[in-house]
């Protein structure tokens, strides 16, 4: 906009420079060999049409205001059907604005809507882990002596934490012994109700059966947490939105 206002006002001052040349080199030609006074013919002439330039923007600067002033409609009720929908669309935003500004929002009660979060996701972590405790129970008790499970069932706790330092080590029953597949899936039965990454539950389970597990490293038992090997304790993975163990249809492939 700036550049063709730029423009037209070059082109007119062009213009104005052209005419006045042209006119003083004719005046000096009609003067010079014609002796014909231009001045006394061109000035009546070029006063007038000032005198009319500026009556003319004097007439229309203030019709402009009267018309704006009292809002006079010129279209002669003829409005667009476009600027009717405009109209009514303005009308309807301006009815949802009002009403959102009555209306309490939600960020009025952000305090109360993330307590209510966090104790909703503490409650789910509470059933969670007496979940993992009783499945743990279940599924290790004829494995693990009733010490040897609380300490597990502890460093379950300590994973979740993500206090891998405070990992107590554990041995199995001498008799009946668990067995790196069935170490694995518990593992990765219990991770996965605590969303816990592969590694992590890696680390656990080889910290806390050091014994059992001596031969196989970390990074192995992390790309075989969930494999199908027979073992003693099965794969289990949790229904979609549910974190609760098969225990009812869950059994064991002891060898």
């Amino acid at each position: 906009m700036i550049n063709k206002t730029q423009i037209r006002t070059k082109r007119i001052s062009f213009v104005l420079a052209l005419s006045v040349i042209a006119y003083t080199a004719t005046d000096t030609y009609l003067s010079a060999y014609h002796n014909i006074d231009v001045m006394k013919i061109m000035t009546p002439v070029i006063l007038g049409l000032v005198a009319t330039i500026i009556l003319c923007g004097q007439l229309q600067r203030s019709f402009y205001k009267w018309i704006t002033k009292y809002s006079i409609n010129l279209s002669f009720a003829r409005q667009s059907p476009i600027v009717l929908g405009a109209a009514t669309e303005t009308k309807a935003d301006c009815t949802n604005e009002i009403q959102v500004l009555e209306e309490p929002s939600a960020l009025d009660n952000y305090d109360a809507i993330l307590e209510n979060v966090k104790k909703k996701e503490a409650e789910r972590q509470v059933k969670i882990m007496d979940a993992i405790r009783e499945y743990v129970t279940i599924k290790a008790a004829p494995y693990l002596s009733k010490e040897a499970i609380a300490t597990l069932i502890a460093n379950i706790e300590y994973m979740a934490c993500n206090q891998s330092d405070l990992y107590k080590p554990i041995r199995s029953n001498i008799d009946n012994p668990l067995r790196s597949p069935g170490l694995r899936h518990l593992a990765w039965n219990v991770g996965e109700r605590l969303n816990v990454p592969l590694v992590k539950r890696a680390e656990f389970i080889k910290a806390s059966f050091p014994h059992e597990l001596v031969n196989a490293t970390t990074e192995y038992l992390r790309l075989n947490l969930r494999d199908t090997v027979t073992s003693q304790i099965s794969i289990d993975v949790p229904d979609k939105g549910d974190f609760r163990f098969h225990l009812d249809t869950d059994y064991d492939d002891s060898q």
